[in-house]
């Protein structure tokens, strides 16, 4: 790697031990010998949460794009080449952080636009937060790809989120595989050849056989994991 990496991490920590190990391990198999440099901006998650604003209110998450946007100028601060956001759902808010952005920002959405065209589906739906259903961060990237994005009512992705509280936040993935795919199933019924976007890192581990893979297939459907996808356009840049 010939470019210092910042992770703006802690949103939530396992996600940054995700990132951070997934980049180390990448690393040595691309033949680095010891381990990357980086350095990591941990934020308190709490504090995230709560300067959380209201959609369609702009000045409202004044203060959480601020948190944001301070966490870059440290990470610049510390001689990082470029930063990434460990976590999707601040990718919401991208488009406002990147304004005052002091280096580079290695986005998510880039990143799964950059490999969508590996992928022949008609339609797609994003699992993820419920800030992340309910707002339209993919959506242009998979229509510009072809794809028909799939938007779930709002009581389904409540039920999504529940199913986040049950299993995938409390390290229950394997568990939760099945009650995925069942989720997925219900809420495509009569739509052929989708593909699933999983847009969480929780959600990563519920598919151990493709760790580390973007994209795979299993019960029934195409994957793609936004998680693999941001880790490989790290690694692509940190090593330009």
């Amino acid at each position: 790697m010939t470019a210092k990496i910042g992770l703006i991490g802690g949103l939530g920590w396992p996600a940054t031990l995700a990132y951070y190990g997934a980049i180390c391990r990448t690393a040595q198999q691309h033949g680095m010998a010891g381990t990357p440099e980086m350095t990591i901006e941990s934020l308190d998650m709490s504090k995230t949460l709560a300067a959380r604003g209201t959609a369609g209110d702009e000045a409202s998450w004044r203060a959480f794009d601020q948190i944001f946007v301070g966490a870059i100028d440290r990470l610049a601060t510390a001689g990082c080449d470029a930063c990434a956001i460990a976590s999707v759902t601040p990718h919401n808010r991208q488009a406002a952080i990147l304004k005052s952005a002091a280096i580079p920002v290695i986005s998510v959405i880039d990143a799964v636009s950059d490999r969508l065209a590996a992928f022949r589906q008609s339609s797609a739906v994003v699992l993820g937060t419920s800030v992340t259903m309910q707002g339209t961060l993919f959506e242009d990237v998979l229509m510009n790809a072809g794809l028909d994005p799939i938007k779930p009512q709002a009581g389904d992705i409540a039920a999504f989120s529940d199913l986040l509280d049950q299993f995938f936040y409390c390290g229950r993935s394997i568990e939760g595989r099945r009650a995925l795919t069942d989720y997925v199933r219900s809420i495509t019924a009569g739509v052929d050849d989708v593909l699933v976007l999983l847009a969480c890192t929780d959600l990563s581990p519920a598919f151990p056989e493709a760790d580390g893979q973007h994209q795979f297939a299993a019960d029934g459907y195409q994957f793609m994991d936004v998680t693999a996808a941001h880790i490989d356009a790290i690694m692509q840049f940190a090593e330009k």
